[in-house]
């Protein structure tokens, strides 16, 4: 009962001032206002731009709130009062520290507009916006309890939030890499250790992931068990003999204890709750079954560099990849093992005889820089940080770098490599694109001359180039081919590739039917146009479609598919930067950024989640595809079960294909169109019908014969189930464009699927994924702007009136009563 008299106490001053209302008010106007001025930008479904701001604010608006809980007392001399009072001081701290904990969790719960307008908008990850939730409580008690120890000490208010304030940015920014990098580099290991031990910033990162460290958790509780005890036996013995001196030892005793508990747990594992969607930060479930079936165990040997040799932000790298080795090891049945090696670059360039370092060389592991902070100067360190994962007899797999940047794909990586180790030989993919001769500019042909080099005339212009790399880094054989007689599909292809097909003749086409009839599987991304864009007048723009003649809706339409002749245009479209010489300064050329409906973005809203191909996937450019015609009834007579992928969005229509420039219409949609969505990819599988059966095989064109090649028309008819993924669109695997948004995971998520199987899919589509939100008119926009920052103040602000009336005309009614 004590402790509710104080804290009612406390409760009740805060709302008994228009200070309270006023603090809520303009915490609220800044937090959300930053917020709101990015979401319509950002277009995301979340509120990390929000909990990513969050703890600096805190660093102000906390202190506002402790820094008068007990200097006021001091103040206004109540607190000898307060201290005899038969009440024990811890229910004094208590009362103050929970009566102030309230205020800030409504000042909290009064921003609950913002996750419902996102929940509104789009469809957010609950466990992500949970967790952030929760971590800013914890962040929110840790500096309540600070300022209360730190208000303690003071008499004057002002200096009490001010002392709070710095207090709460210095433990704040220890956590980041920048200050810990600073001042490991004037003194090693410090920076690093208190990051580990004092620093805030890294301990609220999990909670923003969507993740429940328990020694996050234990930090912030520690912190405020600390903070609470101490105040309380400061306000106890104060007037104490010695009492300052005393103090300080405790303190200095107990501060120690904090930081070593703090710094020993940072590498002790210990349980994590992953709250993601997609459980991002859990294994899959795919690796344990591919680990438990492995017929001997694995090992994987990690090369590292020791931590005291890292750089400040690279310092845990050998901590997070144990701790997915660990859990790799624990689920694997005893298939898994791992061994960690500490290596120094130093000792590559030594004079012995052998060193492991230089064994490790000839394995193909090698020292990379990294960058690293020295008193106050950028430099570079030779760092190790790679895997090698030795298979029965197998040649050992190499992974010659792993950085923070690739933990996230870390189960994937391993995953994948093992899988593909256990495979009696490497799974052979057949890419067909296309690549043009050009002609070397005669500038850069003089540039070469003058480097000394040799002279070259002509150069191979490849735009699916980083798809053939990809797949090569991905441990796939693969076997660039023209598909002509010279070049057919060799005959232990598993997987065959066509980009961007043109003017495909009967027999390509022929031979791709019997690929697919034999249950060969084929991903097809067809691009029927590509535009031109060509400057016109000032500041204008004229677009002209160039129809490329795949020619292979002829085989398609057999199987109940048809890539569409219509131009596709869609309200939801991406902005591109073209780089035209019709606008130049100077020697520079101007880059200028493009918004068209044949630009067309797809989210995530638009696919197919219950498919591993695109289950997990972000944004993509669907640039100058056009739509599918699926003929579903047709297919499943013929036995064929077909998944759309992913579709245009609502806002979506189709122009008729006409030549010369798009018109205005064409651009911008009548008020008679009719929108809808149109399927843009499909996944089909089954046993495709022979189109040719019972037909004469056709000939090769004269052009693609081969003089010495025999039996060309010896063609083997084994009918199996094959698979074909088609899409309406081939520029999202354009070199340009590949490493943008999700088009490099679409693709080998593809291949995957087709080739091996959906177990490795599902592990890489376990990534986090941001989703969007939908397309809102300005006028809803203008609404969501206007409530999420100014509702919830004007409440305040008209319960703070009421309020005050109320007081008011109390406080007269008491006089007229006394008069």
């Amino acid at each position: 009962m004590k402790f509710f008299t104080i804290f009612s106490r406390e409760i009740k001053s805060y709302f008994n001032s228009p200070i309270a209302y006023i603090f809520i008010i303009v915490f609220l106007l800044i937090s959300t206002g930053i917020f709101m001025n990015q979401f319509f930008i950002l277009q995301a479904a979340d509120m990390r731009a929000f909990f990513e701001i969050f703890p600096i604010i805190l660093c102000i608006f906390i202190p506002a709130i402790t820094m008068r809980l007990w200097a006021e007392d001091k103040k206004t001399n109540t607190i000898e009062l307060l201290l005899t009072f038969p009440i024990k001081t811890y229910q004094l701290v208590l009362g103050k520290y929970f009566a102030s904990l309230v205020f800030y969790l409504i000042s909290l719960i009064s921003t609950a507009t913002l996750p419902m307008m996102v929940f509104i908008l789009g469809k957010p990850d609950v466990g992500v916006i949970f967790t952030q939730y929760l971590g800013s409580v914890l962040l929110g008690a840790f500096f309540l309890s600070l300022g209360i120890f730190i208000s303690g000490f003071c008499k004057d208010q002002i200096v009490s939030f001010v002392l709070s304030m710095m207090v709460c940015f210095f433990l704040f920014l220890l956590g980041t890499e920048f200050i810990a990098s600073s001042i490991d580099g004037w003194i090693p290991q410090l920076g690093s250790f208190l990051k580990d031990s004092l620093g805030i910033a890294q301990r609220i990162l999990s909670f923003e992931k969507g993740v429940v460290d328990l020694r996050d958790v234990m930090y912030f509780l520690a912190g405020i068990f600390i903070f609470l005890v101490l105040n309380s036996i400061w306000m106890d013995t104060r007037l104490r003999p010695k009492a300052k001196i005393n103090f300080g030892i405790g303190s200095c005793i107990m501060a120690g204890i904090f930081i070593l508990f703090n710094y020993f747990f940072s590498d002790t594992p210990l349980k994590r709750f992953d709250f993601t969607r997609e459980k991002v930060y859990t294994l899959s479930e795919v690796s344990p079954k591919i680990l438990k079936s492995l017929k001997s165990p694995v090992l994987v040997k990690l090369f590292i560099s020791p931590s005291d040799k890292m750089p400040t932000g690279l310092k845990t790298l050998e901590r997070q990849i144990k701790d997915k080795l660990d859990e790799l090891k624990i689920s694997s049945g005893g298939n898994f093992r791992y061994k960690i090696f500490h290596v120094e670059a130093a000792k590559v360039a030594q004079p012995q005889e052998e060193s492991l370092e230089k064994s490790l060389e000839r394995k193909g592991i090698r020292p990379f820089q990294v960058r690293s902070i020295e008193r106050d100067t950028f430099g570079v360190k030779l760092i190790y940080s790679a895997v090698s994962i030795a298979y029965k007899e197998r040649p050992e797999e190499i992974i010659p770098r792993i950085l923070p940047v690739d933990l996230p794909n870390l189960e994937y990586i391993l995953i994948s490599k093992i899988y593909k180790m256990t495979l009696s030989e490497k799974p052979k993919v057949a890419l067909v694109a296309p690549y043009e001769e050009k002609i070397l500019p005669s500038q850069i042909r003089e540039v070469w001359e003058k480097l000394g080099k040799k002279e070259r005339e002509r150069f191979i212009e490849d735009r699916y180039s980083l798809a053939n790399r990809l797949l090569e880094y991905e441990g796939y054989d693969v076997e660039r081919i023209k598909l002509t007689e010279k070049e057919p599909i060799p005959e232990d292809t598993k997987t065959l590739i066509v980009l961007e097909p043109r003017q495909f003749n009967e027999r390509q086409r022929f031979e791709i039917n019997r690929f697919l009839v034999n249950g060969g599987s084929v991903l097809l991304a067809v691009q029927k146009y590509t535009f031109n864009y060509y400057p016109f007048g000032y500041q204008g723009l004229r677009v002209s479609a160039q129809d490329n003649q795949p020619k292979f809706n002829s085989l398609l339409q057999n199987w109940g598919l048809k890539v569409d002749e219509d131009f596709l245009m869609d309200n939801q479209n991406e902005v591109i930067s073209l780089t035209s010489e019709g606008r130049l300064f100077g020697i520079f050329e101007v880059s200028s950024p493009v918004k068209l409906p044949i630009q067309i973005k797809i989210v995530p809203a638009q696919m197919n989640k219950d498919l591993s191909i695109t289950s997990n996937l972000s944004q993509l450019l669907y640039l100058w595809g056009t739509a599918l015609d699926i003929d579903f009834e047709k297919l499943k007579n013929l036995g064929l079960k077909a998944d759309v992928l992913f579709t245009s969005s609502p806002y979506s229509w189709k122009v008729k294909y006409h030549s010369g420039y798009l018109k205005k219409e064409d651009i911008f949609p009548l008020k008679d169109t009719g929108f809808e969505s149109f399927p843009l990819a499909v996944f089909v599988r089954g046993q495709f019908p022979d189109v040719f059966k019972d037909k004469e095989i056709p000939s090769w064109p004269e052009n693609e014969q081969d003089e010495n090649y025999e039996g060309a028309n010896e063609v083997k008819i084994n009918p199996q189930s094959g698979k074909l993924i088609l899409f309406g669109c081939a520029t999202m695997f354009d070199r340009r464009l590949f490493d943008k948004g999700s088009h490099l995971n679409l693709f080998i998520n593809s291949v995957d699927v087709l080739t091996l199987g959906e177990d490795l899919v599902k592990i890489r589509s376990k990534g986090m994924v941001r989703y969007f939100i939908k397309k809102i008119s300005t006028q809803a926009k203008v609404f969501w702007r206007i409530f999420t920052t100014f509702f919830i103040p004007s409440v305040l602000f008209i319960l703070g009136i009421l309020k005050s009336l109320r007081r008011r005309h109390l406080k007269y009614s008491y006089l007229k009563t006394l008069s």
